[in-house]
């Protein structure tokens, strides 16, 4: 027909990854993970936000662990510029090393529960406890499932390297390059959700001021 202009390869290659199922999938993941933990934030802040039940401090490990995700938002972006390059060995120790920070990450996130139980601040305790627990414990959850993928990726990534045949089509096949610019994007939003939950604990214990009746609930 005039006037319809047709499509190259690289045009319908293009758009096929646009809409490929893993990046839908993803992005599908990151929308309702945002939306349950700003739906938790939220009420975390209406129900305790300026009361005596804030009147406790992080323990120190949360700080450092704050450190450890800028670190691994950093490894992720070497992991996904070292397979651009075809680097496959900075590519697996980009991985490796990210994967080994997330495994830190969750033994501080223990650590620093257990200073909150040495505080008395237990799950049951108080209700500001039981937000702290269980907004920070998901947030693990969703690190662990980042830190499978990494080590799955890792093994792809070995197998690969055995093989010069795989090692060409894994350089070149554009679906991979897809999964790993996604693997990096779930990373750098989980990365991103600790930033803002970590801003949310600190406005919440040291900022908003303490008192019996709430400077949320008192805005209303």
């Amino acid at each position: 027909m005039l006037g319809v202009k047709e499509l190259t390869p690289a045009d319908k290659l293009r758009l096929r990854l646009r809409y490929h199922p893993v990046r839908v999938m993803i992005w599908l993941v990151i929308l309702g993970i945002t939306s349950a933990f700003l739906t938790l934030v939220f009420s975390y802040f209406a129900t305790t936000a300026g009361t005596v039940w804030n009147d406790f401090r992080l323990p120190p490990i949360f700080h450092a662990n704050t450190i450890i995700i800028l670190a691994s938002s950093y490894t992720v972006m070497q992991m996904r510029q070292a397979y651009r390059r075809h680097d496959h060995a900075g590519y697996r120790q980009a991985l490796l090393i990210t994967a080994g920070l997330g495994v830190a990450f969750t033994a501080f996130q223990v650590m620093g529960w257990t200073e909150l139980l040495r505080q008395g601040i237990g799950f049951r305790s108080q209700i500001s406890g039981s937000y702290l627990y269980l907004i920070s414990g998901l947030h693990l959850a969703h690190l662990l499932a980042g830190v499978g993928f990494l080590l799955y990726f890792l093994y792809r990534a070995y197998v690969v390297d055995a093989d010069a045949y795989a090692q060409l089509m894994f350089d070149t096949d554009p679906v991979t390059s897809l999964r790993v610019e996604m693997l990096g994007i779930y990373w750098h939003f989980v990365d991103v959700l600790w930033l803002f939950l970590y801003g949310c604990f600190m406005l919440a214990l040291y900022v908003v001021p303490h008192s019996a009746e709430g400077w949320f609930l008192r805005s209303f």
